[in-house]
C-alpha cells in the first residue's frame, strides 16, 4: 500500500514519536526502551490506519457533495452543453477534489471522445466514495439516453440534503456518548492522581513518577479530544480568502497585546504574590478579550448567513426579471438584510463604478468572511454566466443554506450542556488536587519533624520523607496543559470559530488558578488549627 504525507501527517508523527521519547528519560532505565517503541508503534498504526482509510475512501456525504451537486444543478437550468455541468466554475474554490473528478470526466467524454456514460464508467472504477460513485452512475445513463439532467439532479441534491441530515445527528448522537467518555475520563483522573500521590507518599516511589502520572494523564486525554476532533463535523464560519478584512486583522493585532499582556501580567503576579496558580488565574485575564471580540465576529457571520439565504432567493426572482446585476441587486436592496447590507451596498457601487463583476462579488465574499456565503455566490455566479434560472437558482440556493444552517443549531444544546460540565469538573479537579497536595505537605513535614526530633522514633514508622518539590513545581504546568486540552475539546464540541477557543481557556485557567490557591489558603488554616503546629504549613504548593 503507497503511503503519502502532507504535512500535517507528519507533525502528527513526529510529535508521536517525541513524546515517547520524552517519556523515556523518565521512567526506570530497565524499560526505557518501552515508551519509545509504544510511541513508534503508534505512529506506524496511524499511517498504515491514514493509507487504509484513503484506500476505502468515504461512504458518508459531506457538505462538499452538496453543493456540487446543487452548483451543476443550478449551471443545468441554463441548459447548457452537457460538458459545461462537468467544467464547473470553481472560481471561489473548490469541492474537495470532487470538482477535478468531473473534468476529467468531461475531458475523456468530449476531448477523447469516450462519451459520458462510458466516461463515467472509467473514471468511477478508481472511486472509493459509494455515494458519489453511485450518482455519476445514474447521472451517464441518463445523459446516455438524451434526458435533461435538471430534475434529477434537484431530486439528487434533495437526496444528498436528507441522507447529510441523518448523517450530521448520527454524529451528534455518537458526540454525546464520546463526550462522556471525556468527561469520564477527567472525573477519572482526579482519582488517579490522588491514588498515586499517596502511594509516593506511602512506598517512597520517585518523585519522578509523578511527571509520568502527569503526561501519562494528558495522553490518555489527547488522544480522546483527537476522536471527538476526527468525529465532529467541522461546520467551518469562515473562508480562507486573501483579502484584506478589518475583523481579521483586529482580531490578531488583539491577540498579540493579549498574549503579551498576559506574559507580562503573569509574571508580575508570580513575583509579587509568589503563588503560582494566583498569577495563572491573573494572566488568564487578558486572554479573554481575543476570544470575546471572536465570539461577536462569529455572531455577526451567523446572522449575515442566515439573511443571506433570505437575500439569495429575492436576489434570484428579480433577477429572472431583470436580468441585469446592478439593477437587480438595486432593487433587492429596497429590502433591509441586517449587517449583511452594508457589504451588499459595497458590492453595488463596485457593479455602478464598472469594476468587473468576478472581482465585486470576489470582494463581497472576503468582506463578508464567511464561508457560507462563498458557497452560494460561487454558484450564483457561474449560474448567471451560463444563462441559468435565476429564480429557480436562488430558491434552491436558499432552501439547501437554510437546512444545513438548521442542521448546525441541533449542535448548539449538546455543546453548552458539555461545555458547563468541563468547567464543573475541572474546578472540582483542581481543588481536589490542592487539598491532596497540602495534606501530603503536612504529613511530610510531620515526619520530618520528628525525623529530627528523635532519628529512633522515625526509624519505626513506616513513612519516609518525600521530595514533593517535583510534584509541587509541576502541578501549575499540569494545570496549565489540562486547561489548554479541555478548552479544546470545549471548541471542538461547539463547532465554528476556533479563534473563539480564547474564552474557555481563560475560564478554565483563571477558575482552575483561583480555587487552587483559595484551597491552598483555607487548607493551610485548617490544618495549622487541628495540629497547632503552624511551622508544618510553611512548605505550601508553589
Amino acid at each position: 500500500m503507497r503511503l503519502s504525507l502532507d504535512r500535517a501527517s507528519l507533525i502528527q508523527v513526529l510529535v508521536i514519536v517525541m513524546v515517547g521519547f520524552t517519556i523515556s528519560f523518565f521512567v526506570d532505565p530497565r524499560v526505557r526502551v518501552l515508551p519509545l517503541m509504544t510511541s513508534i508503534a503508534a505512529a506506524l498504526f496511524k499511517l498504515v490506519l491514514r493509507g487504509r482509510r484513503k484506500a476505502i475512501g468515504g461512504y458518508e456525504v459531506n457538505e462538499d457533495l452538496i453543493y456540487l451537486v446543487t452548483h451543476m444543478y443550478a449551471v443545468s437550468t441554463g441548459r447548457p452543453p452537457n460538458r459545461r455541468l462537468f467544467m464547473l466554475d470553481t472560481w471561489a474554490g473548490g469541492y474537495g477534489g470532487y470538482d477535478s473528478i468531473l473534468r476529467r470526466i468531461a475531458i475523456l467524454a468530449v476531448d477523447w471522445g469516450y462519451g459520458f456514460a462510458k466516461a463515467i464508467r472509467i473514471v468511477v472504477s478508481e472511486l472509493r466514495n459509494k455515494i458519489f460513485r453511485d450518482f455519476l452512475l445514474r447521472l451517464g445513463e441518463l445523459l446516455n439516453i438524451g434526458e435533461e439532467p435538471t430534475r434529477f439532479l434537484d431530486i439528487e441534491r434533495r437526496a444528498l440534503l436528507t441522507e447529510y441530515q441523518a448523517h450530521y445527528t448520527r454524529l451528534l448522537e455518537a458526540s454525546k456518548l464520546l463526550l462522556g467518555v471525556y468527561t469520564s475520563g477527567v472525573s477519572s483522573a482526579i482519582f488517579i492522581m490522588i491514588t498515586f500521590l499517596i502511594f509516593i507518599f506511602l512506598f517512597s516511589i520517585p518523585p519522578s513518577m509523578v511527571i509520568m502520572v502527569y503526561i501519562a494523564i494528558l495522553i490518555s486525554l489527547s488522544i480522546l479530544a483527537y476522536i471527538l476532533y476526527k468525529v465532529l463535523p467541522r461546520d467551518r464560519v469562515t473562508h480562507k480568502f486573501k483579502v484584506k478584512i478589518p475583523e481579521k486583522i483586529r482580531y490578531r493585532s488583539l491577540l498579540i497585546f493579549s498574549l503579551a499582556s498576559s506574559v507580562a501580567v503573569g509574571f508580575v503576579a508570580l513575583n509579587m504574590f509568589k503563588d503560582p496558580y494566583l498569577a495563572i488565574s491573573i494572566a488568564a485575564v487578558p486572554l479573554v478579550a481575543p476570544g470575546l471580540y471572536a465570539k461577536k465576529v462569529e455572531k455577526k457571520i451567523r446572522e449575515i448567513e442566515s439573511f443571506f439565504s433570505i437575500f439569495v432567493r429575492s436576489f434570484g426572482l428579480t433577477y429572472s426579471m431583470i436580468p441585469h446585476t446592478p439593477t437587480a441587486l438595486a432593487s433587492t436592496l429596497r429590502s433591509d438584510y441586517g449587517p449583511l447590507t452594508k457589504y451588499l451596498r459595497r458590492s453595488l457601487a463596485r457593479l455602478n463604478a464598472g469594476i468587473d463583476p468576478k472581482v465585486a462579488w470576489y470582494y463581497f465574499i472576503g468582506e463578508t468572511w464567511s464561508e457560507v456565503v462563498r458557497r452560494n455566490v460561487n454558484i450564483l455566479y457561474d449560474s448567471i454566466n451560463v444563462g441559468g434560472d435565476l429564480a429557480k437558482v436562488g430558491t434552491v440556493l436558499s432552501e439547501t443554506t437554510f437546512r444545513l444552517l438548521d442542521i448546525r443549531k441541533q449542535r448548539v444544546q449538546v455543546a453548552k450542556a458539555f461545555e458547563s460540565t468541563i468547567y464543573i469538573v475541572h474546578t472540582l479537579f483542581s481543588a481536589i488536587m490542592s487539598f491532596v497536595l497540602s495534606l501530603l505537605l503536612v504529613f511530610n513535614n510531620i515526619i520530618m519533624k520528628l525525623q529530627s526530633v528523635n532519628e529512633e522514633l522515625a526509624s519505626v514508622l513506616p513513612f519516609k520523607p518525600m521530595m514533593l518539590d517535583v510534584a509541587v513545581s509541576f502541578t501549575p504546568i499540569f494545570i496549565i496543559a489540562l486547561s489548554v486540552l479541555n478548552a479544546f475539546v470545549i471548541k471542538v464540541a461547539q463547532g465554528g470559530m476556533y479563534e473563539t477557543l480564547w474564552v474557555p481557556l481563560a475560564i478554565l485557567l483563571a477558575a482552575g488558578g483561583i480555587v487552587m490557591y483559595l484551597v491552598s489558603l483555607m487548607s493551610t488554616s485548617l490544618f495549622s488549627s487541628i495540629t497547632g503546629l503552624a511551622g508544618l504549613m510553611e512548605v505550601v504548593p508553589g
